[in-house]
């Protein structure tokens, strides 16, 4: 049989010639394995075209005699071609070098360690460079760890590769590996072989370890270059640890290594980590003050606009850039991608870089494009952010979805919701597979539209385009919610967040709450009921305050730290009514009798003191125990209660959890000492009768608040809120407390009565009264 053994298509041959087969080559002159006589070729050529076809698994057709392709032994790969074994050992690399340019990195060991298995394998016929080359560009550290081992003699040259393919991996584990794999081959580690380990610890951040490895190399009496000096900069540089990087430069300084590009360019970066502006100039003057000037390439004059844009020098910024121009440096795409993200809000100047760009035929990549029609969402510039898109179009540069993205996000800053509308639906009809932050900067520019209904339907279409919102979708969602006060679509978005296991975050949190207050607030207003005495005492009892507490309880569980504000709306969904028949019912509730002249002191013996629900003090306390408000020590004396930094209703609950620790400190037997309070003020400037501004202190709302609260308590201070302090002694605490009361012998203590308790303690008391003045009645 015939053997294809030239395919110019580079496929592996599906008949090759062997032994003992018909027309074999008798002669050991020149050849391709044909025979020479001419009929019997054109025999063998007639016999080969009447052979059945057969589809090769590439898509192409070969001739092929099944039954004798059959009878060889066949090396099944895992690419689904079938290669001839032991037999011919060149078609087994040949596979192998078709995977290799493939990629197919996996499968190229696989091929190779079959070969060892079979005894085939000569890796001196295998070129090491360019799959080590592969496995660089692939970070496949494994593939290369099993490539070496099939190697029989390994030398230093090939762990060097291998440690660069650690290097690039960013895997520290691997090359130190390596290493001890040079050790264990008493080899002599080389300058080379340490400068990577060092490259690699520097990508890893690990700076320690680098300068561990350093010294060790120095130790052993390796003399460092200034690649490895280099390196050692650069991971200072990446872990912004200026002085480690100047030190690691004064070291190469003092050993007459003299520097390169690379190491003043990785210096001028450590200098831009950290905002040293002035410090990266000084290294810019170093190189051009060499014996031999350096001149600064397009990666120095990126490094110095970025250490510009860092220090927030933005005009500085835009003088870097104009050494472009000085030193004739026609750059990449990064450099003027750099210059226009760190001036985005100077349309102008961004304008002046895509044209330098185009004028020196740079090619703007897919990241400039985007940062370009960033600047131009910035700047306002909607109509210019879609020309900018349609001139790359039409120029042919590939337009992929993070262009786009940046356009929605255009579209977005101009609260333009139709053109985002627009574009959301071309890019539908283009089958481009859209991202989620697209559709959220559509949804934020519905949302700013006041177009809710819109933005929900687009939150509707995600899951049909392969997309799952997270929990800035839903937070935007919920802004929108809160801005109209749309508490049914707020909880709505609420319910299906949580199907789509979206944890609540802060804004989320807020929002909601929020909605909650204001409807209470209204409901209060408009004299609805929100207070209940099922369980004989009061408690605020709606769907608002339990909402907004079933959110809190929820926010707390998902690790969310609350802040002031959110705090001070829960407090307020738990605050009772301003309402003259309830605090008389409160009262009523007790079922005591006192005089009615100071029946505000009877508000100590009431849960929350008739001013919030008692599940606030629970709230506060729990808010203390996580440090978001401060603790108060009810042991110092004076008692210091500091609510400057508080909100109203924060404030107040507060306060009064104070007052109700030091009811069971006086409960207990304990001395009550002096209260101090500190407010809050707010300095305003009045204009002097004698001329000029005077600045005086005006009492605060939060200040206000708690005067009016103690007011309404009947609990009397000294001093004056517009002061910013004032006091309560320990003895008129002691009073308040325990407020002269006429009680039933038949009842028990105050605060346990029922409501028919307290009427039929009442009634007995009118008729003993009615019997001493003889008013007697047969009513």
């Amino acid at each position: 049989m015939f053997a294809d053994s030239e395919n110019v298509d580079g496929n592996v041959p599906v008949a090759t010639y062997k032994e003992g087969l018909p027309y074999r080559r008798r002669d050991s002159g020149k050849g391709n394995g044909f025979p020479r006589d001419r009929k019997i070729r054109n025999l063998n050529k007639k016999i080969y075209q009447s052979l059945p076809l057969l589809a090769h698994p590439n898509g192409m057709i070969r001739n092929l005699n099944k039954k004798n392709y059959q009878s060889f032994h066949q090396f099944p790969h895992p690419n689904g071609m079938q290669v001839t074994d032991g037999k011919h050992p060149s078609e087994q690399l040949s596979a192998y070098n078709r995977l290799l340019r493939a990629g197919r990195l996996t499968e190229c060991v696989e091929l190779l360690e079959d070969m060892e298995r079979n005894s085939l394998l000569d890796m001196n016929k295998v070129y090491h460079a360019k799959f080590f080359e592969k496995c660089k560009s692939q970070k496949a550290v494994n593939e290369a760890f099993r490539y070496t081992k099939l190697i029989p003699n390994p030398t230093l040259s090939t762990f060097n590769m291998l440690m660069s393919v650690c290097g690039s991996s960013q895997d520290s584990e691997g090359a130190f590996q390596v290493l001890r794999l040079v050790q264990e081959a008493r080899f002599k580690v080389d300058c080379k072989l340490y400068t990577t380990l060092i490259s690699t610890c520097a990508k890893s951040g690990k700076v320690d370890l680098m300068f561990e490895v350093f010294h060790e190399m120095v130790n052993a009496g390796v003399e460092p270059n200034v690649h490895t000096y280099g390196a050692l900069i650069d991971g200072c540089a990446r872990a912004g640890q200026v002085a480690k990087a100047f030190g690691a430069y004064g070291i190469m300084r003092s050993k007459n290594v003299k520097p390169d590009r690379v190491v003043f360019n990785a210096l001028i970066t450590a200098c831009g980590q950290s905002g040293a502006v002035d410090r990266a100039f000084d290294v810019l003057a170093e190189m051009g003050a060499e014996t031999q000037p350096i001149d600064p390439d397009h990666i120095t004059i990126g490094a110095l606009i970025r250490a510009c844009a860092n220090a927030g020098q933005v005009d500085r910024a835009q003088e870097v850039y104009e050494m472009i121009h000085q030193y004739n440096i026609k750059g990449t795409p990064e450099v003027y991608t750099i210059a226009v993200n760190c001036c985005s809000g100077d349309w102008g100047f961004a304008c002046r870089v895509y044209d330098d760009m185009t004028r020196k035929g740079v090619v703007p990549d897919e990241m400039f494009l985007s940062v370009l029609i960033d600047a131009a969402g910035h700047a306002g510039k909607l109509d210019a952010a879609f020309e900018i898109l349609e001139n790359a179009r039409d120029q042919g540069i590939n337009i992929g979805i993070v262009s786009y993205s940046s356009l929605m996000g255009a579209c977005s800053k101009a609260k333009n919701w139709q053109k985002a509308l627009d574009l959301y639906e071309d890019l539908k009809s283009m089958k481009m597979r859209q991202t989620v932050s697209t559709v959220n900067a559509l949804i934020t520019a519905l949302c700013d539209g006041d177009q809710l209904q819109k933005a929900m339907e687009v939150l509707s279409d995600m899951k049909g385009l392969g997309l799952s919102p997270n929990c800035i979708t839903y937070s935007i969602l919920l802004v929108a919610s809160e801005k109209k006060d749309d508490l049914d679509a707020g909880l709505m978005l609420l319910s299906q967040a949580k199907r789509d296991r979206i944890s609540l975050n802060l804004v989320m949190c807020r929002c909601i709450i929020g909605m909650c207050l204001r409807g209470f607030v209204k409901a209060c207003t408009l004299g609805e009921p929100v207070v209940s005495f099922d369980s004989g005492r009061p408690q605020v009892d709606n769907k608002w305050t339990s909402v907004a507490l079933m959110v809190y309880r929820d926010a707390m569980v998902a690790g969310v730290m609350p802040t002031m504000e959110v705090l001070s709306q829960v407090l307020g969904c738990l605050h009772l009514p301003y309402d003259v028949s309830l605090q008389d019912k409160l009262i009523e509730n007790l079922g005591v009798s006192a005089d009615i002249s100071r029946c505000s002191n009877l508000y100590s013996l009431i849960d929350g003191f008739g001013e919030y629900d008692p599940r606030a003090f629970s709230v506060v306390e729990e808010a203390a125990s996580l440090g978001i408000v401060p603790c108060v020590s009810l042991k110092s004396i004076p008692v210091v209660v500091d609510v400057r930094n508080l909100q109203i209703h924060t404030a107040e609950v507060y306060l009064l959890t104070v007052l109700k620790g030091l009811k069971h400190r006086l409960a207990a037997g304990a001395k009550l000492p002096n209260v101090t309070i500190l407010l809050p003020l707010e300095k305003t400037q009045l204009l002097s009768p004698k001329g000029g501004d005077k600045t005086i202190n005006l009492a605060g709302r939060v200040s206000q608040a708690v005067a009016a609260l103690l007011r309404r308590l009947g609990l009397q201070y000294q001093g004056n809120e517009s002061y910013g302090k004032i006091r309560i002694n320990g003895l008129v605490l002691r009073r308040w407390f325990q407020p002269k009361l006429h009680v039933s012998p038949f009842m028990g203590k105050p605060g346990d009565w029922s409501s028919s308790q307290s009427r039929l303690g009442k009634g007995i008391t009118h008729q003993q009264r009615d019997i001493r003045t003889g008013n007697l009645s047969s009513e």
